[in-house]
């Protein structure tokens, strides 16, 4: 089972999505901190560090959750670039680019895409968040 007392930090600019992921999260004892931005997740990393992220990639300038991710993993800073994520993108329901491909296609294997630990859809349902998040945590491979 995973830590309930773990901290999680969701990165995330609709002030409702990020609402309703921390109500679900605390919900099962996680802690949870909010930033709107990549700026304010990185105050918020350095503050105390999370154990792991939850991260939107559409934010008012782009897709400013890729740049994160490359930021945090290209990090100087060890503990902050073994940060755990987790990709939370309704992008999937507007166009048919995945952030991940479900079988390998010779160039890349499943997941390969991007340096993070899993993908959900937004909206996530929340037993599925809460067992992508478990998952995660427990170093285990999510499933799709």
């Amino acid at each position: 089972m995973a830590t309930p007392q773990a901290k999680i930090l969701v990165v995330e600019d609709d002030f409702d999505a990020a609402d309703a992921t921390k109500t679900v999260l605390e919900s099962a004892g996680y802690q949870v901190a909010i930033a709107d931005s990549p700026a304010k997740a990185w105050e918020a990393m350095r503050a105390a560090r999370p154990d792991l992220i939850l991260l939107d990639v559409m934010m008012p300038s782009g897709t400013e959750g890729f740049h994160f991710v490359w930021e945090l993993r290209g990090s100087d800073n060890e503990a902050l670039r073994e940060v755990p994520i987790i990709i939370m993108s309704a992008i999937h329901d507007t166009t048919s680019l995945r952030f991940y491909p479900t079988e390998g296609d010779g160039s890349y294997a499943p997941g390969e895409y991007l340096p993070v630990q899993a993908f959900l859809d937004k909206p996530a349902q929340p037993q599925q968040l809460l067992a992508q998040v478990a998952a995660v945590l427990e170093g285990k491979s999510p499933q799709p």
